[in-house]
């Protein structure tokens, strides 16, 4: 069954619904084992030594056991419920990146009769320099999608388009060089589409915060890559170098040295590559830093022969 995004649009208030639920239930369940043992507590310095005082305080343990049991198991449940929603709006947004590449898409393939025809009438009009020109400028459109089209992952591939536009819209380049499928069964495509936006979000804002020579534009280069033993990726940009205090602490949670950052993206890519078995690096140099990392194709093999990795 096709999806409208309408339905999508639809459920972005139901997550903050659910969001906002699950947290009030752990909140409230926290408080309720809190005030259990208070009670405990409490009903122990009344009662005094004797059979009776033992029961009620035995009646008691097993009642706030009893609460604080379904209280911790209705904290796991909205645990699990807010990573759902987590995971549920990265779907979404690639859904929605996909619903862009597709209306794209349709939209060369409806002009491209056009373009045909206007090739034709330049060639039966004895004018081939302005014919060849024309298509130089209808392939390098064509190009510019194709390019998205070559990982076997369609949210990778969504994810892609959409930077390029926004690259350009802030007057950059995003430049691709794709070599790879990227349809690894145990990297789910959230976690690469995670990885590789906030790589590339901090790349785009480090290239055009950056004073460039006249002629040269923010540039930010992706490289995909793989070998039989792994998947491998790069973002590079022409940003400023990054100190070494900086370079310490990038990864850390919280740390930014933006106005408006929160201090988060480079930590979810460190802690999912991480994750996932791999490994993510910096190298920073005057116009040139580059984050580079890999995640092996078979994560327990290589857990258990650690020594052939070297």
């Amino acid at each position: 069954m096709k999806l409208k995004p309408s339905t999508f649009k639809g459920g972005m208030p139901e997550h903050a619904k659910v969001r906002k639920a699950a947290m009030l239930s752990i909140v409230f369940n926290i408080l309720e084992i809190v005030a259990g043992l208070a009670m405990v507590i409490l009903v122990s310095r009344m009662l005094q030594e004797s059979v009776e005082a033992n029961i009620a305080r035995m009646t008691t343990l097993l009642c706030v056991t009893i609460v604080s049991w379904g209280a911790l198991t209705d904290i796991g449940a909205s645990i699990t419920s807010l990573q759902m929603v987590k995971k549920s709006q990265e779907l979404e947004e690639a859904y929605g990146q996909l619903e862009d590449l597709n209306r794209e898409m349709r939209a060369q393939r409806h002009d491209f009769m056009n373009h045909l025809q206007v090739v034709y009438s330049l060639i039966e009009m004895n004018e081939p320099g302005e014919a060849m020109s024309y298509m130089d400028q209808v392939y390098g459109d064509m190009q510019r999608v194709s390019r998205m089209l070559r990982t076997s992952c369609p949210a990778v591939n969504a994810l892609l388009q959409a930077k390029v536009v926004e690259a350009s819209e802030r007057g950059a380049e995003l430049k691709l060089s794709i070599a790879a499928k990227w349809d690894d069964d145990l990297m789910p495509a959230w976690e690469i589409c995670r990885v590789l936006a906030n790589l590339i979000d901090n790349a785009l804002d480090a290239a055009c915060a950056a004073e460039h020579p006249e002629g040269e534009k923010p540039t930010v280069e992706l490289v995909l890559g793989e070998d039989l033993r792994s998947w491998f990726f790069s973002v590079r940009n022409n940003g400023p170098v990054i100190d070494e205090k900086t370079r310490r602490r990038i990864f850390e949670p919280g740390f930014t040295t933006k106005s408006t950052g929160q201090g988060m993206g480079l930590y979810i890519v460190s802690q999912t590559v991480t994750a996932l078995g791999g490994r993510i690096t910096l190298e920073t140099h005057d116009g040139d830093t580059v984050f580079s990392g890999f995640v092996p194709r078979r994560r327990l093999e290589l857990a258990e022969n650690t020594d052939k990795c070297e």
